[in-house]
């Protein structure tokens, strides 16, 4: 390869985001084996920008710094530059996130790291910069000179440096134990003293845990319902309650946005992710069975976020989008964060009317000052109006989201997301809705069509025609535990089987042999450092859904020729982060919820019927807990045939079952 000077590659890109950034004056590349050893040949600096399509301050940075021609021209002479969409990358992206945080104690996107191009080790990495000095931060353009010129007069240094820094990321990693543990003691101590953390950090008069920012924390949820004291029910309940009822939630069209800059979540940062909307529709669903809170609570979000979904976010050919923008243009040909959810009075009382209007703004919380950035517009959130009926607010809210509709849109992310999308699945087998199974069957046929074939293999993306690359071991986890759950659910033999083709190659390609999982394998290409996923960060750490998988897989088939190993790999992977779970618990809210899983009995029900279920299974259903499962199907397995009677139940638990019945009355737990 010569030394001509680089050119953008972005438009050679599926991912949306890298698309955004094909026009930009800088010669961008992609993360690939051209991009590296084009930097090797000219011996510069590799710069590595993460984000991705929905990150609000990604859109401020590109504005600001990647689309200025003169900024531009100095990083294309100083650097040889990378953009990565963490969405694609997530190894990537773990290892330089791990880098900043070690470098400057926090991290975020837009996420900036500076490589030896020999060695991909990073000497410096941050996150927003501006164009000009200001606010304690050095301006972009002085940080790309600084990084340049000690790349040529100080490269020793750097060197040293970024050997540091990996030295420091594998002391991290290397959290882990190889002695004998007792698992179910550990988990419930763990447990024990992370719920209490959880509520002494709860925040009782908004709901959720600590100040501003305030995220949603599924997980931690999640553990505080199956807790199941009335203290940790209750921190539950309010903090579902108000995440529900003020800014997080769309009010109008349905679904969570990422989160809120408040503490009483008024106001939210509003991108919606996919993943977000994955995780809190089963907290609903769990509170909505195990009956804490309101009904109507659980039943609205629920319901709203299923019609958003169907409305906004399903690809054509199978499988849901991955997110949102935050921005989108305010009227004026300006991008301005939340322009197309915030109202005025005014924007009301045109849409409905001055006596609908004055209603709608009460429901709804619109006022005259208003509470988004001091400019007269309003987040929504709900209030009581005694008068209002639930018809005639129906009525509005469909009648506001049609004038809404009208706004320019926020960008849309349409690549499909393999491990997002069944994370969906997940969540919606456990709806007994009619529109949860239309979005569920939507989302198995690109499953079963583009992401994942018989062989077992997954995909980490696909967008339009085009496939992604191969995918990380939250792709497998993912897909698997989702096709499995829906093909019990629905009597699926095909989900089911290709469910056992991603697990047995799950466990072939990312298993480590010393306990544990990988996130990637060979075919993701070489990193410095090798990364597992074994923490929460948005979403669950992979390693908890391959456990969470297991445990499933266990529960449904005790005495599988592969049970052995199906077990040893999770209990080994929970043994080898024994220590890490002791001192930072909170961090493993999911792994922490699956081992649960994992560690205790199961309770099977198997019907065997002529394709009429009875009527008490709907019941039994809807009761069913936690390692609680009904199997009900047409074919006869493993000795449990129905005869000529029309329908046949046993119970079984662990390894031993009871005496078959025919009658409905003997269907409970």
């Amino acid at each position: 390869m010569n030394k001509q000077e680089p050119t953008n590659r972005l438009s050679e890109c599926t991912s949306p985001y890298l698309l955004q950034h094909a026009s930009n004056p800088v010669a961008w590349q992609p993360w690939d084996d051209t991009a590296i050893e084009l930097a090797r040949e000219m011996d510069r600096p590799l710069l590595v920008s993460i984000g991705y399509a929905a990150c609000h301050w990604c859109h401020v940075m590109e504005h600001e710094s990647f689309d200025d021609e003169e900024i531009a021209s100095l990083m294309n002479e100083k650097l040889v530059c990378i953009k990565v969409d963490r969405e694609e990358r997530p190894d990537v992206d773990a290892l330089y996130m791990a880098a900043c945080q070690v470098m400057t104690g926090q991290g975020g996107w837009p996420l900036n790291a500076f490589l030896d191009p020999h060695t991909l080790k990073p000497f410096f990495a941050g996150t927003y910069f501006p164009p000009k000095q200001g606010h304690g931060r050095p301006s972009w353009p002085q940080l790309v000179i600084a990084m340049s010129d000690a790349w040529s007069g100080q490269r020793e240094g750097l060197v040293n440096n970024s050997d540091m820094i990996i030295e420091h990321i594998n002391k991290m990693a290397a959290d882990s134990s190889s002695d004998e543990v007792d698992l179910k003691e550990l988990i419930e101590v763990v447990t024990e003293g992370s719920v209490q953390h959880s509520l002494k950090i709860f925040d009782s008069q908004n709901g959720g845990f600590g100040g501003a920012p305030k995220f949603p924390h599924p997980m931690e949820l999640e553990a505080l319902l199956r807790y199941g004291s009335d203290e940790s029910k209750k921190a539950a309940e309010i903090s579902l309650r108000y995440m529900s009822e003020r800014g997080l939630f769309d009010h109008l069209g349905g679904g969570w946005h990422r989160y809120c800059v408040d503490i009483a979540w008024a106001v939210p940062h509003f991108e919606k992710m996919l993943y977000d909307n994955a995780l809190l529709l089963p907290i609903h669903t769990r509170a909505l069975r195990d009956g804490v809170g309101e009904k109507l609570v659980h039943q609205r979000v629920i319901q709203l976020t299923l019609e958003w979904l169907k409305r906004e976010m399903l690809d054509p050919n199978g499988g849901v989008w991955s997110t949102l923008d935050a921005d989108s243009d305010d009227g004026t040909g300006h991008k301005e964060e939340g322009a197309f959810y915030v109202w005025t009075p005014e924007q009301i009382e045109d849409a409905l009317g001055v006596k609908d209007g004055e209603l709608a703004c009460s429901r709804w919380t619109v006022t005259k000052l208003g509470n988004f950035e001091n400019s007269g517009s309003s987040v929504l959130a709900l209030s009581d109006v005694e008068e209002l009926s639930s018809e005639k607010e129906e009525e509005m809210r469909h009648s506001l989201l049609k004038k809404r509709a009208e706004r320019a849109r926020p960008g849309t992310d349409d690549k499909v997301l393999t491990s997002w999308n069944g994370m969906l699945l997940v969540a919606l087998t456990e709806l007994e809705d009619d529109l949860a199974s239309e979005i569920g069957e939507h989302i198995v046929q690109g499953l079963l069509e583009r992401s994942t074939n018989e062989e077992g293999s997954v995909l980490r993306t696909w967008r339009g025609e085009i496939d992604g690359g191969p995918g990380f071991l939250d792709d497998h986890a993912w897909a698997a535990l989702g096709l499995l759950n829906w093909g019990i659910a629905t009597d699926n033999e095909t989900c089911i089987k290709r469910a056992l083709s991603i697990t047995k190659r799950l466990l072939k390609e990312f298993s480590d042999a010393d306990g544990g999982f990988w996130l990637s394998t060979s075919n993701h290409g070489e990193l410095p450092i090798r990364q597992r996923c074994e923490t929460d960060s948005a979403v669950p750490g992979s390693t908890s859904i391959v456990v969470r998988l297991i445990s499933n897989l266990l529960g449904i088939w005790p005495a599988h020729e592969e049970s052995d190993l199906w077990r040893t790999c999770a209990r080994d992977s929970i043994s080898k982060l024994s220590e890490g779970l002791k001192r930072r618990g909170p961090a493993y809210w999911s792994l922490l919820n699956a081992s649960q899983d994992l560690l205790r009995p199961w309770a099977v029900w198997h019907i065997h019927h002529d394709g009429t279920e009875p009527e008490a299974l709907k019941q039994l259903r809807s009761t069913a807990g936690d390692c609680k499962l009904v199997i009900s199907t047409q074919s006869s397995s493993d000795g449990k045939d129905r005869g000529d009677a029309p329908w046949m139940a046993w119970l079984c638990e662990g390894m031993s079952c009871k005496p078959p019945t025919t009658e409905s009355s003997d269907l409970f737990w």
